[in-house]
C-alpha cells in the first residue's frame, strides 16, 4: 500500500469534533468503508430527530453507516465482520468499544484523544484542563484497549493554553495539530516504524463529564476560578447566572480578570455589578464582556447594560 487511497478505514465518532477528522481522512483519499455513530437524539416540543454530525455527513456521502444502541448487538457485529478494514479510527465516539471491534482491523484500532494522556482520561478532557488551570495540553494518538483511554501511546503533540483560550479555541487547535498527526501515525504503523509508550496509571487523572450543577456561577469563588469556568464552558454548555429579583438566566461567554479596585467599598457585595459590568467575586473582580440573556442571542455586555431599566444590580 503506497497510496493513501489504498488504505481502508472504519470510523467511530459522533460530534462535530469527530467529523473534522473523518472529513480530513476523506479529503486525503482514504477509503472509508463504514462509519459508526451514536443513535439519533430527540429534542424540542415536537421531539425532532437529530442525527449526529458524523451520521448526517456519512449518510450524505453514501458511506455505510451504523448507529447501534449496543455495540455487542450480534446483527451489528455480523455486518462489521463482512467489511474488512486496515484501521479503525475512534474519535469522541461516546462509548467504549469491545474486544471484537478492537481486534477487527488488519493493523490497529486507534483513538484520537484531546489531552496529553495519561492526564485527563475520560469524557471532558479539554474542559477539565481549563478548569484546572493547566498551562499546556495537546492531542494523543493511542492504541485502543478495553480500559478507558488507557492504551499505549503511539504519538503525542503538545501546545500552550493561552490565558484567554476557550474550549472552542482549544478544540480548534487540537483539530489543526491532530489531523496531520493521525495520518503520520497511520503511516508509521503500516511501515512498522512506531513505538508504544505504556501509560503510567499513577499519573492518570479523570475528566468526568460536565454536570449541570457545575455550570452555574458561584460568585463567592475567586475571580480566576470563575473566569476559568466561563472559558471552559464556552461554547457549550455555557456558564450562567441570574440577577436578583429576575427569573431568567444569563449565560456568560467571555470575561477577563480585573486587577483595579473599581467597585467602592460600600458596594462590595458578592455579585455586585458596576456600570462597566465589573462584578465583585469572593476574591477579586471580573469584567463581563459577552453574554446571552435567556431567549435572546449573544451580545456585548455593555449593550445589555444599556438596555436594562435598572442601572445597579447584583448577581445571585
Amino acid at each position: 500500500m503506497n497510496k493513501l487511497s489504498d488504505i481502508e478505514i472504519g470510523f467511530f465518532g459522533t460530534p462535530d469534533f469527530s467529523l473534522q477528522f473523518l472529513k480530513y481522512l476523506f479529503s486525503k483519499n482514504f477509503l472509508i468503508k463504514f462509519v459508526v455513530s451514536q443513535p439519533a437524539s430527540k429534542s424540542g416540543r415536537g421531539k425532532k430527530t437529530n442525527l449526529s454530525p458524523v451520521e448526517k455527513w456519512s449518510l450524505e456521502k453514501k458511506i455505510p453507516t451504523f448507529t447501534p444502541n449496543n455495540l455487542s448487538d450480534e446483527r451489528f457485529l455480523q455486518s462489521l465482520r463482512e467489511i474488512s478494514v486496515d484501521f479503525i479510527i475512534v474519535v469522541a465516539y461516546g462509548n467504549l468499544v469491545n474486544e471484537e471491534i478492537i481486534n477487527h482491523p488488519k493493523f490497529l484500532t486507534i483513538n484520537v484523544h484531546a489531552s496529553l494522556l495519561p492526564k485527563w482520561r475520560g469524557a471532558a478532557p479539554v474542559q477539565r484542563s481549563i478548569l484546572a488551570g493547566d498551562t499546556e495540553t495537546g492531542v494523543t494518538i493511542m492504541k485502543v484497549e478495553k480500559k478507558l483511554d488507557a492504551g499505549p501511546i503511539i504519538n503525542q503533540k503538545k501546545f500552550v493554553i493561552l490565558e484567554d483560550d476557550t474550549s472552542n479555541e482549544i478544540f480548534e487547535k487540537i483539530i489543526k495539530v491532530g489531523q496531520p498527526l493521525l495520518i503520520e501515525t497511520i503511516k508509521s504503523v503500516m511501515e512498522k516504524n512506531h513505538n508504544f509508550i505504556i501509560q503510567s496509571n499513577d499519573q492518570a487523572s479523570y475528566a468526568g463529564k460536565i454536570e449541570k450543577v457545575e455550570t452555574r456561577i458561584s460568585w463567592n469563588q475567586p475571580a480566576k476560578i470563575i473566569n476559568r469556568k466561563i472559558r471552559a464552558f464556552n461554547p457549550s454548555p455555557g456558564t450562567w447566572t441570574k440577577i436578583k429579583t429576575h427569573e431568567k438566566r444569563i449565560k456568560i461567554f467571555k470575561s477577563k480578570i480585573i486587577s483595579e479596585k473599581v467597585i467602592p467599598k460600600d458596594k462590595k457585595k458578592l455579585g455586585a455589578v458596576n456600570e462597566e459590568f465589573v462584578v465583585q467575586c469572593g476574591e477579586g473582580l471580573i469584567k463581563i464582556i459577552e453574554l446571552q440573556p435567556e431567549g435572546k442571542g449573544r451580545m456585548n455586555a455593555i449593550d445589555f447594560l444599556n438596555g436594562l431599566k435598572i442601572k445597579e444590580f447584583i448577581f445571585e
